[in-house]
């Protein structure tokens, strides 16, 4: 890795361990647990949470390492993006972004990214997803449901050890993410959808929608709420609302 990415990482490596967990027996003395264990950061020797004895610890390093030397690898242009990427002591979320890799909606290019998920509290397992990032607004988008059967097709889902080929083939995929959001330019709000962003969004995202000029299709609406995520949504939790919304419109 290069010394610019190494100081972009560096928070992500902080040190974490797994150490054995005693509670107190009825006599009063240390007791060890054979069903549990502790994870907890080294530096700060604070715990970080307790996890069942099954669990694997896999820390930050041992997959944004191998991330990052597949991203040696490509041809094409890519950087680390702080826009959604984020890293406390439970959980992290890396954004890398590909401005050549774009496609246009009429009005902004959007590039196409990747976010890698690590958690230390058990909330998530290594995830990696595709998503994309608009270029006017950094508005973040997941791409969920429109690749999967693309991924079904050919692997389980996205890995790091074959990134090149990953890269390659959901290129391809551009004109089905395209016509996707061309479709959704012509579909109007309808009161169901509408109840379902209440419903699953919540009343907060809701007053921030009646705010805007009334959504002339789905695509409108669809940017609101991305812009809301990227936007006043707190970084630790835009990867949930993200999905949400993904959900919301077939994404």
């Amino acid at each position: 890795m290069t010394s610019t990415e190494m100081y972009k990482l560096a928070p992500f490596f902080f040190p974490v361990e797994s150490r054995k967990v005693y509670y107190e027996g009825e006599d009063g003395f240390p007791v060890l647990s054979p069903d549990y264990q502790s994870i907890v950061h080294q530096e700060k020797n604070e715990l970080i949470s307790v996890m069942s004895d099954t669990y694997r610890l896999v820390r930050n390093e041992e997959v944004i390492i191998p991330l990052m030397d597949q991203l040696h690898n490509l041809d094409s242009k890519w950087y680390i993006d702080q826009s959604h990427s984020f890293v406390n002591d439970s959980r992290m979320r890396l954004q890398v972004t590909f401005p050549d890799l774009t496609f246009n909606d009429g009005r902004s290019d959007i590039a196409l990214s990747l976010y890698l998920h690590n958690s230390y509290d058990g909330s998530e397992g290594v995830r990696l997803f595709w998503g994309a990032i608009r270029g006017i607004c950094s508005n973040g988008m997941i791409f969920g449901k429109v690749l999967a059967k693309f991924y079904a097709r050919h692997t389980v889902g996205i890995r790091v050890d074959n990134l090149k080929e990953q890269v390659e083939l959901t290129y391809e995929q551009i004109p089905v993410i395209q016509n996707r959001f061309q479709i959704l330019q012509n579909l109007e709000v309808t009161e169901d959808l509408s109840k379902k962003v209440k419903s699953e969004l919540g009343k907060k995202v809701t007053k921030f929608i009646d705010e805007q000029p009334e959504a002339v299709n789905q695509w409108a609406l669809y940017n609101y709420l991305t812009w809301y995520v990227s936007h006043v949504v707190d970084k630790r939790l835009r990867a949930g609302y993200q999905m949400q919304v993904s959900k919301l419109f077939n994404l």
